[in-house]
C-alpha cells in the first residue's frame, strides 16, 4: 500500500516548482490531490498526473475561507505558495515588503487556519507542511522581505503545532536550500555568484524539487506520526556549516 493511499491532500503553489513536484509525488503515493494556485493549475503541463484543480490567491482571506470551507475532508495540506521579493533593507519599498508578507506569511497562516478547521470538524488527525527556506533559518544580505517572511513561517509552524497538537494535527515545515525551480531561474546567468552560492552548500550542487517533495511527503505520511513543530532542512548542508562566499578553493 502506498504511503498516502486515499488521503486527501491540498497543495498550494501547485503549478510549478516544489508545489508541482509535491502534487506528482502525492498522486504516486496514492493520495487524492487538490492542486491550488493563483494561476489555474489545469493550464500547467507539468502536472501530468490525475488531480483536482482549484484557482486560489492565498493572500485573499475571503477566497481562502470560502474555498477550503467547500472541502468536505482534508488529511493533509502543503503550503508551497510563495513569492520572492529581492532587495536589501535600504532598497525594499513598503509596497513590495507588504506583498511578500501577504502571500508568504499571511497566506500560509490563512490556509493553516481554515484547513485545520476542516480537520477539527471531521476529527481528522491530519498533517500540515509549510515551506520555509534555508534563509528562514539564517540571515543573509540583499533579500530582506523574503528572508524575514520565511523566518516568520518557521515560527508560525511552531505556534500552529502548539495550538493543534492536542487535537492530533501535526504541523511541520521544510527549509530548502538552493533548489532549481522557476523561482531560482534568475540565478542561471549569475556566473561566479551562482557558483559560489552552490559552493556554500556542503553537497556542492543545487537541489531538485523532487528531493524537497520527498521530504514533504514523508512529513505528510504516518511514518512521521510523532513529528510536529519541526522544520526539516532540505538544503544540502547549507545551514549546517558556514562556508564563506570568497576563497572557496
Amino acid at each position: 500500500m502506498n504511503k498516502l493511499t486515499e488521503k486527501t491532500i491540498l497543495v498550494t503553489g501547485a503549478s510549478s516548482g516544489i508545489g508541482a513536484a509535491v502534487v506528482r509525488q502525492c498522486v504516486q503515493a496514492g493520495a487524492i490531490v487538490i492542486a491550488a494556485d493563483r494561476d489555474d493549475p489545469a493550464t500547467h503541463t507539468g502536472l501530468d498526473v490525475p488531480h483536482q484543480n482549484l484557482t486560489l490567491d492565498v493572500s485573499d482571506a475571503a477566497a481562502v475561507q470560502a474555498a477550503i470551507a467547500g472541502l468536505k475532508h482534508l488529511d493533509g495540506v502543503v503550503n508551497a505558495a510563495g513569492i520572492v521579493g529581492q532587495g536589501s533593507l535600504q532598497q525594499i519599498d513598503q509596497q513590495k515588503w507588504q506583498h511578500v508578507m501577504d502571500v508568504n506569511v499571511t497566506g500560509t497562516m490563512l490556509v493553516c487556519k481554515y484547513a485545520s478547521e476542516v480537520m477539527l470538524a471531521t476529527n481528522t488527525q491530519g498533517s500540515i507542511v509549510n515551506l520555509c527556506s534555508a534563509y528562514g533559518l539564517t540571515g543573509g544580505p540583499g533579500n530582506i522581505a523574503y528572508n524575514v517572511s520565511k523566518s516568520a513561517i518557521w515560527q508560525l509552524t511552531r505556534c500552529a503545532a502548539a495550538d493543534l497538537g492536542a487535537s492530533g494535527i501535526r504541523v511541520n515545515a521544510v527549509g530548502p536550500g538552493y533548489i532549481e525551480t522557476p523561482m531560482t531561474d534568475m540565478l542561471k546567468n549569475a556566473g561566479a555568484f551562482r557558483d559560489q552560492f552552490i559552493a556554500m552548500h556542503l553537497l556542492k550542487r543545487p537541489g531538485q524539487a523532487e528531493e524537497v517533495a520527498t521530504a514533504i511527503c514523508f512529513l505528510l505520511s504516518d511514518d512521521a506520526s510523532y513529528i510536529t513543530g519541526a522544520t526539516l532542512p532540505v538544503d544540502g548542508g547549507f545551514t549546517a556549516a558556514h562556508v564563506p562566499m570568497v576563497n572557496l578553493g
